[in-house]
């Protein structure tokens, strides 16, 4: 496995990553080992570690804790999260690459440094869209979360967008949430510091 063969984890246990969850180039028999045959999470786990190798190092500027708890503050006034939900859950500027947002394991969420500037509200719904990840972590399971991303991304060409399903989810959810901050009055809630 990958990830297990990069020090990146342990394999999951066999009764979580199944033959039939198994990504596989093409060309090969799902039957054959090989190198390019691993378990679906560790696609995931993959890109996961190199995220959060180069996020957990990133100073993000002064201003981000403040935009960060000011869009959370902003979701919570609303109910739109719970305050148990937040709290429970590390939200950090880093350098994505092609992304706007990424949950790499339950309970952490990772925004890219380029939306620094956008408004409480515009940060609020890409918030929102993430916590759908931790949402969908908690119903699925870890490793079955894992693989049916993995699995939807393979089915949709390598989409991370609304033709993605569990994209779409969150998708839905930010929409949602944009419109229902766009009916409400301007953020003027100052987080706690």
């Amino acid at each position: 496995m990958i990830a297990a063969l990069l020090g990146m984890g342990t394999p999951a246990p066999a009764a979580e990553t199944e033959a039939a969850t198994a990504v596989v180039a093409p060309g090969a028999e799902a039957a054959t080992p090989s190198a390019e045959h691993f378990a679906c999470a560790d696609a995931f786990d993959l890109v996961a570690r190199m995220v959060m190798f180069r996020c957990d190092t990133y100073q993000a500027p002064a201003a981000a804790k403040r935009k960060i708890a000011a869009a959370v503050a902003r979701l919570r006034a609303f109910d739109l999260i719970t305050p148990q939900t937040a709290a429970d859950t590390r939200i950090e500027f880093c350098p994505l690459l092609q992304a706007t947002g990424m949950v790499p394991v339950p309970g952490r969420i990772y925004l890219d440094d380029g939306l620094i500037d956008l408004s409480t509200d515009g940060l609020a719904e890409i918030v929102a869209h993430e916590f759908v990840h931790i949402d969908q972590f908690a119903r699925f399971g870890i490793q079955a979360f894992k693989c049916a991303y993995v699995r939807a991304m393979a089915a949709c060409g390598g989409c991370q967008d609304r033709q993605h399903a569990l994209e779409a989810e969150a998708y839905a959810r930010q929409d949602a949430v944009r419109e229902r901050l766009y009916q409400a009055p301007a953020a003027t809630l100052e987080p706690d510091r």
